[in-house]
């Protein structure tokens, strides 16, 4: 039962760091990048309400070029959080046990800016806050012939993200001008905690699951809607996890990775000269295709009710997005079956 109790961990889609430029996409990436791996993604938990927790720390994420290489200057410290409420009603819908949830991630980030070419070199800021909710209205999970489980479902990010600069530092230059007001309004050197989007996000995942081994691969292709505030509209995305894991007793180990890719540049949407005001003409922004592989090991523990899960993966490739290791804790713990509370 175990294994499937894991499987729940699936729901937990949410968000990952990855600042961007002027002309890169969106701060932050709806899926939490690796967030799936040694997770069994297409089987349905026990009937109940679970609560699941994860932690992400990136210690010292870079920015990334088109050509792959590292763009000096920026580094970015991340720290997200994201508790998520989950019921497995118990009941069935087209043969397939029905899910539902929410989260409400927030994080705290600290962002570092260097440039050589200007007389002054940039500090920090730091800022905390709350991601956009995260609603999952459906999901649905089938048990297939030969030890096999699939899954599909839907989420949808909500446009109400807050952001509270708490360290804003502003740079100035010999002549006086201030150079940080090319990174927010404000003059302050921070990331926001969240995009100016909503997002719609269909998931899938399939599982082969026997004597102990968990083979697993999930995916979600999101579509978010246009930034109203500065006329960005970032390109669709494709995020997928990839998991080979065994149980053993109360112990998992295994290997994940994880590779996310835009299937289009970003486009912005700017005043053409001549047009008559509010006309916007949308324009594709090369160099903003975002990429990213990373792998790693991953160990998990079960302590009777509740599992926990630590997983480490280092880069491999970053195109036009920042990128760099990164360490995930996860927790989940079952709270009861509602349908019991209410006989």
């Amino acid at each position: 039962m175990r294994k499937f109790i894991v499987a729940l961990m699936v729901l937990c889609i949410a968000v990952a760091m990855t600042l961007g430029t002027a002309t890169a996409e969106e701060i932050w990436d709806f899926h939490l990048r690796g967030h799936t791996e040694g997770l069994s993604l297409g089987a349905a938990p026990p009937p109940g309400v679970y609560m699941i927790d994860e932690t992400f720390i990136a210690p010292a994420f870079k920015l990334y070029g088109d050509d792959g290489h590292t763009i000096p200057g920026p580094k970015l410290f991340a720290f997200v959080n994201i508790p998520t409420f989950v019921w497995s009603t118990g009941y069935k819908f087209l043969g397939a046990d029905y899910m539902c949830g929410f989260m409400q991630p927030w994080d705290y980030t600290n962002l570092t800016i260097q440039q050589k070419t200007f007389p002054t070199t940039f500090e920090g800021g730091s800022q905390w806050g709350a991601y956009n909710t995260v609603l999952l209205p459906a999901m649905l999970s089938w048990q297939l012939p030969f030890n096999l489980h699939a899954m599909a479902g839907f989420e949808v990010g909500l446009n109400d993200g807050t952001t509270s600069p708490g360290n804003r530092v502003i740079a100035y230059s010999a002549n006086g001008l201030k150079y940080a007001q090319r990174y927010q309004s404000d003059g302050g050197i921070y990331a926001e905690s969240s995009n100016d989007t909503y997002v719609f996000a269909p998931l899938w995942g399939l599982s082969w699951l026997c004597n102990g081994w968990n083979v697993s691969v999930f995916g979600e292709y999101d579509f978010s809607t246009k930034d109203t505030d500065t006329n960005y509209q970032s390109a669709d995305e494709i995020g997928m996890d990839y998991t080979v894991a065994y149980n053993w007793r109360k112990w998992t180990f295994g290997f994940g990775a994880e590779s996310q890719f835009q299937v289009g540049n970003d486009k912005f949407a700017s005043q053409a000269p001549g047009a008559p005001a509010g006309i916007f003409s949308y324009r594709g922004q090369p160099g903003t295709r975002a990429e990213n592989f990373t792998a790693g090991p991953l160990i998990g523990y079960n302590f009777g009710a509740v599992d926990t899960m630590f997983i480490y993966n280092f880069p491999l490739y970053t195109k036009n997005d920042v990128g760099g290791q990164w360490f995930e804790f996860r927790i989940l713990v079952p709270l009861g079956n509602p349908c019991d509370w209410l006989k």
